[in-house]
């Protein structure tokens, strides 16, 4: 009866240093170890992207993993894209519509949904599709 062929794999080698590859050397199935570990490493997520990506060589260090928690991602309301939060300098974006109804709402609108929106030009509420220009203030600023 004839043997099944076995899958093709490559071999890859990589340079260590002596300490490491005492500690390598010494275990019973180096190969399958180094393989798991890079495996792992790959499928690890980077809290930066959040999945979209593979966390650096390092890992993330404690200053990193701190400014990330600061900053989450927001989902635009018009489409669900996932974006940084804005910025949210004093004095800095203060023009921008989007950034102040993310701001004073809570409604986080990315750039390219933001010039299909109609903002509140007394409050910045976001109030609908620019294309169904009706008014350009909310109701409240209009009873106001």
């Amino acid at each position: 009866m004839p043997r099944k062929p076995r899958p093709s794999k490559h071999i890859v080698a990589f340079k260590v240093e002596p300490e490491l590859a005492a500690v390598l050397d010494a275990m019973p199935n180096k190969s399958e170890f180094i393989r798991a570990a890079v495996q792992n490493r790959l499928a690890s997520a980077c809290p930066l992207c959040r999945g979209t990506g593979v966390a650096p060589f390092g890992g993330v260090g404690d200053e990193l993993t701190k400014l990330v928690q600061q900053h989450p991602l927001c989902v635009c309301t018009g489409c669900g894209v996932k974006e940084p939060r804005p910025c949210h300098s004093p004095g800095h974006c203060e023009d921008e519509p989007r950034i102040e109804a993310f701001e004073r709402w809570g409604i986080f609108i990315c750039e390219a949904c933001a010039k299909s929106t109609l903002f509140c030009t007394t409050c910045k509420k976001p109030l609908r599709s620019a294309a169904k220009k009706k008014s350009d203030r909310c109701d409240e600023c209009r009873a106001a």
